[in-house]
């Protein structure tokens, strides 16, 4: 072990060991309590060519795409971790197991809702039955990002005693919020379903080298449910599911579960990069659950962090909340984050707390003029109005378009800021307060917030969406952070009257950048998004009306960060 003790975030180093060289992977079957055969792949050290007797940790996948994936070489190759090879964990005392769910890969039974209550106690079997392997310490743990991520919180949710510890990347707290963001279903929610969820390219287990229990469990796969189907019939959150026969955003949802996953649930460390749709997700997990002792946003987009070891990362939550090593983690402040344009060195922060000290809402107003559309920290003198025909050639309808949609600039109505003066630091949710008339008794608005640098290179920051027919606000059920909550019940759905103006306020996802002087803020406001594929299709298509000023007065909130800070 090297004499150098080191401990911080993506950096780790002295505190563990590497114990083995390689791995061996066997493969089977377990029956859960329905007497469903799942198949798991379990990666065990090796010691002079056999598995270590030495009883390790287990950590644990549960994936609906396939264990692993043979290559060119005819080498198994995980499909289920691409951010990190979790293999190597098994190097440094661990054991490795990857299950397809239900329905799924190799795995019998059929899926009845994604990550349902049934996957969850399917969870719970496979989790407890680890813990009691000859192989296994007794402490269990989950690690995985997207599907991956939201089956570690269904796990949670049905607390079972031996999982102590997981590592979610890029998942929900409410279910419906992140589906049905602002009332709208989210593309990656409605695409046709993928080829690896049938079992396509699965590999058998051990004791089944020729394939038939694979094939006869792919034939059960024919009773799965087809996701985008039910949720389109559950557009509403306090809907009930007559296919599922439940009230599914709150069966599925970790929100649901808050005070008995917090009493009695693992330790959890979530991460996920700005460029995703799952960021605020995080930080409101974090302002409920005080089981949430880490929360990571890196740089990048779903389940990708290049510039930081998520590999150490893990394996120092793993040490410290498994194994019980003594390495600091637990005393760090809990969000740590990346911030565009840093200075060299400065690009990684962290913070006790969420939203970070010192942050205070900048209120920027929408400005429509007859030579121009602009974006003041004054609001306007007189009211005004931009029109805006909403362009449904942006949709691309494709089966999965990007999680972080390119610059909508120029299809849509952009009020842009003069060059700012001095450096300015945004870290954080902003709002949106829009005053919009339509056309139509409804439509789509979505507000992008972009960042244009002084050399003219445009980022898109921050993004939102809202139907206008969910625009009524509520409290919500628990912390939301301050931001504005939309109950969408049916009671709650309330059409448009042609040509009359309301007010339709939502948050845009957060994020942590730097203006340079001479650089600009856009706010780009569309009736449509290129990664939609259930929009409202009006024909005509709406002509919106954004008024600005006087009792209109349009605007969006910014977090602005004092440079003390």
């Amino acid at each position: 072990m090297s004499n150098t003790r080191v401990s911080s975030p993506g950096r780790y180093e002295g505190y563990s060991e590497r114990l083995y060289e390689s791995w061996q992977r066997t493969s089977f079957y377990v029956a859960v309590r329905d007497g469903t055969r799942l198949a798991v792949d379990l990666y065990r050290p090796v010691v002079d060519g056999a598995a270590a007797s030495t009883p390790h940790p287990v950590i644990w996948i549960h994936t609906a795409y396939q264990r692993g994936v043979l290559d060119a070489d005819g080498q198994v190759q995980l499909s289920a971790s691409s951010y990190m090879d979790a293999r190597e964990l098994t190097l440094y005392g661990y054991v490795l197991a990857i299950v397809d769910t239900r329905g799924k890969g190799a795995s019998f039974g059929f899926r009845r809702g994604m990550q349902d209550s049934t996957e969850g106690r399917d969870a719970y079997d496979m989790t407890e039955w680890f813990a009691v392997q000859p192989w296994c310490d007794g402490n269990v743990g989950m690690l995985g990002c997207s599907y991956l991520g939201g089956s570690q919180d269904n796990a949670a949710i049905q607390t079972p005693p031996s999982l102590k510890a997981i590592f979610p990347g890029a998942t929900t707290f409410n279910r419906y919020d992140s589906v049905c963001r602002g009332g709208l279903m989210a593309q990656f929610h409605t695409r046709p379903e993928d080829p690896r969820d049938e079992g396509v390219d699965s590999l058998p287990v051990d004791e089944d080298p020729h394939g038939e229990l694979l094939a006869a469990a792919r034939a059960e796969h024919s009773g799965n449910s087809i996701m985008a189907d039910i949720w389109k019939d559950i557009p509403f959150r306090d809907d009930h599911s007559q296919s599922l026969n439940s009230r599914f955003w709150e069966e599925c949802s970790l929100s649901t579960f808050r005070n008995t996953v917090e009493m009695r649930g693992p330790v959890m460390y979530r991460w996920t990069g700005w460029m995703d749709e799952f960021t605020a997700d995080q930080f409101i997990a974090l302002a409920n659950l005080r089981n949430v002792v880490k929360v990571f946003i890196g740089s990048d987009t779903h389940c990708q962090s290049p510039d930081f070891d998520m590999f150490a990362e893990h394996l120092r939550f793993f040490d410290r909340y498994l194994k019980g090593i003594q390495n600091g983690i637990d005393s760090e402040d809990r969000v740590y984050y990346y911030t565009y344009n840093s200075p060299p060195g400065g690009s990684w922060s962290s913070s006790p707390v969420w939203p970070v000290p010192g942050m205070q809402p900048e209120r920027w107003y929408l400005h429509a003029e007859p030579e121009a559309l602009s974006l003041n920290r004054q609001p306007p003198e007189a009211a005004g109005e931009a029109n805006l025909d909403v362009d449904y050639s942006v949709v691309t309808g494709e089966p999965l378009t990007p999680f972080w949609p390119s610059s909508q600039h120029g299809h849509g109505l952009s009020f842009e800021t003069a060059p700012v003066e001095q450096q300015m630091r945004i870290t954080g949710h902003s709002v949106v307060s829009l005053w919009l008339s339509s056309t139509q008794p409804d439509g789509d608005t979505f507000a992008y917030l972009e960042e244009i640098s002084p050399e003219g290179a445009v980022h898109l920051r921050a993004h939102g969406r809202l139907r206008s027919s969910h625009r009524r606000l509520g409290t919500p059920p628990y912390d939301y952070l301050g931001l504005p909550w939309h109950r969408s019940f049916r009671e709650d759905h309330e059409p448009l009257v042609p040509g009359q103006p309301q007010e339709h306020v939502f948050d845009l996802l957060p994020t942590s950048t730097i203006l340079r002087p001479g650089s600009r803020l856009r706010l780009v406001v569309t009736g449509a998004d290129p990664r939609q594929r259930t929009h409202l299709g009006f024909d005509p298509p709406p002509r919106l009306t954004l008024h600005t000023g006087g009792e209109m007065a349009s605007y969006v909130e910014l977090p602005v960060v004092s440079d003390a800070q």
